[in-house]
């Protein structure tokens, strides 16, 4: 009978033995080697180009030679890419799809992923709702409103910070220490300016200190010329942001005015979420700043 492969085909024999951890539990040892290189590409997830063999491994305490190893495993497995042109290693299909798994388990995600059929029929237009993952504001749950035309997002999109409703509500309340790759690389959102200078920081702050004023964020042909959109911040029991509720539709009949019926209605529903999760009126959910 041939021998069944281990977790990680080609990987030596001796690393697949069972390793005990500080609890005494028993564990696979070659997966816990393979989640180090795991996790040396998630926190270079943003990194442009994307890193390359040899980063990772230092970033895993392992020579290049083993690093290499494991990657050929987990690329098997779909948890990573390559490309073979640059030689270079980013996330893969299996690893994306295993954090948006993640992510939908999430309370605010069931609670507010429930209620987007009547939001979507009180507004009258397509709402999402988006969260903060790996790559930045994430849609995790879509319903789109019963129109001739669809004007819509799709479940995993990562909306641009600076020049999507969504993108600016996440800038605006979330720690600057955080959204600062973000904001550097979707510099070019605010014409004229570059990401660092005293003009841009300045016309940066302004933007989401209007969003925090007016308690959404909203575009007028923000990422296409004919769709207009808004979206209001969901805050939890600690006060923190976790979610953005956000509405679509035609420039000509969604109005963005902060006043309006939709902004109105669309903070109501934002505010309702934020409280089944345990938010009061009383408790801080302005910007974290830096």
């Amino acid at each position: 009978m041939p021998p069944v492969p281990g977790p990680f085909p080609g990987v030596p024999e001796p690393e697949l033995q069972s390793a005990a951890s500080g609890d005494g539990k028993l564990g696979i040892q070659s997966l816990e080697i393979g989640m180090r290189l795991m996790a040396a590409l998630m926190d270079r997830a943003f990194d442009s180009p994307p890193p390359m063999l040899k980063t990772l491994a230092a970033s895993a305490g392992m020579p290049p030679a083993k690093a290499h190893r494991y990657m050929v495993s987990l690329i098997r497995s779909q948890l990573v890419e390559r490309d073979e042109a640059s030689g270079r290693y980013k996330l893969g299909p299996m690893a994306r799809l295993m954090g948006l798994r993640a992510i939908q388990s999430i309370d605010v995600v069931r609670l507010a992923g429930s209620r987007l059929p009547l939001i979507c029929a009180d507004l009258g237009f397509s709402v999402a709702v988006a969260i903060w993952a790996q790559d930045g504001p994430t849609i995790i749950a879509v319903e789109e409103a019963r129109r001739p035309i669809t004007i819509g997002t799709r479940i995993g999109e990562v909306m641009p910070i600076l020049s999507s409703a969504t993108g600016l509500v996440f800038g605006a309340w979330l720690p600057r220490a955080l959204t600062r790759k973000l904001i550097d690389r979707d510099a070019g959102a605010v014409a004229g300016k570059e990401a660092g200078h005293a003009s841009f920081e300045r016309e940066i702050d302004q933007r989401f200190g209007d969003v925090v004023r007016a308690g959404l964020g909203t575009t007028e042909g923000g990422l296409n010329p004919t769709v207009n959109a808004l979206s209001a911040p969901i805050f939890d029991h600690r006060g923190v942001l976790v979610a953005a509720l956000s509405t679509l539709g035609p420039a000509g009949e969604l109005d963005v005015s902060p006043d309006g019926a939709v902004a109105v209605s669309l903070r109501k529903f934002a505010a309702e979420l934020s409280a089944e999760l345990g938010f009061t009126a009383k408790m801080n959910s302005a910007p974290r700043g830096d």
